[in-house]
């Protein structure tokens, strides 16, 4: 787009120049860093007026108006199973806007009504979002636990295989009962919950959650969580820390499946196919493009399979020569480089319980999201009850997500956009109020692309 210089002259700093029709407009815009991009984010906060060659027509605010809209126009075109779903809810419209400005802006309670007067959805849905609203709909939605089963519910069904796993989230608020102190995955020693997340690998999406008190051991969540959510059947995929045998057989005694990697220390590991011999493994298959070889071995604890990666042993053989004691190092730890080790019950082939661990990146994923995207691992709410309805409106924000993210899986586009960067460019198409008509202001090229590559239609 080309401004000509007599419109060119009343661009300041601070100020854009949008040219729709043949007109132009001036907009105060401002810069707000992108944490996920590494880069400042330009933000448009309000209208000025129209360029003429005879100055700026600055508008009664009656006449013209400017309100997001490309953004959460998509989220609620994308997650109509989700909306529909809140409607168990008698504010569920106040719960959607929360939660969209969550996933959108990781919006404190405090500044969700600015997002929402500012975006096209304020006049398409009758929602209180205001700081002393919000608080008392949290705290609502906390006394109604089985609304919130009913809720939970419709995303997850039986029969099919599911992830349980565990994250800490702190409470700094001393009102909270149920924050004690607990270690979280990086041993910090602080206050706060455990949240539960039941995750549907067959459909790739949170299901359920669920949040106990920070020092009860995780273990002994799991069947409760079970019981409640009404799951039947679930597999459980740790991580390296939570095998011990007194683990093992509480799994077993209540049927729950698990597939839980070992430490390279374990002694539940026989590495001797690992010293140069590959006739020694059972076999290989082929995992993105690269060989993986396997052997298995029976144990009264369970199967336990040797895995090996040739990229990987390469890769962590070169990081450990680098070192300074690295040579030390590899004649110690030659044998287990490149090597994963798990204990499962699973009667499923070694390819298949290979790329059921490999999915746990993906439940992984759905806790960065929560903890660094949607910044709710920290929560100040005041009580049991308002932490129980923060949980929901984040789970809310998650679920709408996992919509986008299988979308653009589904189309082929996660290795070109992320969720999140496909927000950020359409939340720059606007929609214009001009003289109480409301228009569609132009598209950024960028924008236009991915919604086109989306299929979805802005009007």
């Amino acid at each position: 787009m080309v401004i000509p210089d007599w419109a060119l002259k009343y661009k300041e700093k601070g100020t854009q120049i949008t040219e729709i029709n043949g007109r132009y407009y001036l907009y105060r815009v401002k810069s707000r860093w992108n944490p996920e991009k590494h880069r400042a984010q330009k933000i448009t906060e309000a209208y000025i007026g129209r360029i003429t060659r005879e100055g700026i027509k600055r508008p009664d605010d009656a006449e013209i108006a400017v309100r997001e809209f490309g953004a959460t126009d998509f989220i609620m075109k994308s997650s109509p199973y989700v909306i529909d779903a809140l409607k168990v809810y008698g504010s569920w419209e106040s719960i959607l806007v929360f939660a969209m400005f969550r996933l959108m802006h990781a919006s404190p309670l405090k500044s969700v009504k600015f997002y929402y007067d500012t975006s096209y959805v304020s006049e398409i849905m009758d929602a209180d979002v205001s700081p002393k609203a919000l608080s008392s709909l949290l705290r609502d939605i906390g006394m109604r636990r089985e609304t919130t089963q009913s809720f939970l519910k419709r995303f997850l069904k039986d029969g099919e295989v599911a992830i349980i796993d565990l994250t800490h989230v702190f409470s700094m608020s001393e009102n909270v009962i149920s924050s004690v102190p607990g270690y979280d995955r990086n041993q910090e020693y602080l206050p706060g919950v455990r949240l539960i997340l039941l995750f549907d690998l067959d459909r790739m999406k949170p299901g359920y959650y669920r949040f106990v008190p920070g020092s009860i051991s995780d273990v002994s969540t799991i069947r409760v969580t079970l019981m409640e959510s009404g799951i039947k059947r679930a597999l459980l995929i740790g991580d390296k820390g939570f095998y011990s045998e007194a683990n093992i057989d509480y799994l077993k005694s209540y049927n729950i499946s698990y597939i839980v990697p070992l430490k390279r220390s374990s002694s539940l590991i026989d590495y001797e196919p690992c010293k140069g011999d590959r006739r020694k493994f059972t076999g290989y298959f082929m995992f993105e493009g690269r060989p993986v070889w396997y052997r298995s071995a029976d144990t009264d604890r369970g199967r336990v399979i040797l895995y090996l990666d040739e990229s990987l042993r390469l890769e962590e053989e070169r990081d450990m020569l680098l070192r300074e004691n690295g040579k030390e190092l590899f004649k110690e730890k030659q044998f287990t480089l490149g090597t994963i080790a798990v204990i499962t019950d699973l009667k499923k082939d070694e390819r298949e319980v290979y790329e059921l661990l490999k999915q746990r990146a993906n439940v992984e994923q759905a806790f960065d999201t929560f903890k660094n995207i949607i910044n709710a691992d920290r929560s100040y709410m005041r009580d049991d009850y308002s932490l129980e309805g923060w949980f929901l409106v984040n789970f809310v924000a998650l679920l709408l997500y996992y919509e986008i993210y299988n979308l653009l899986r589904d189309r082929g586009l996660l290795s070109k956009y992320s969720p999140m960067d496909v927000l950020v460019h359409l939340s720059r198409i606007h929609k214009l109020k001009v003289k109480n008509r409301w228009i569609t202001s132009e598209i950024p090229k960028k924008s236009r692309v991915i919604a086109e590559k989306l299929g979805l239609h802005i009007t």
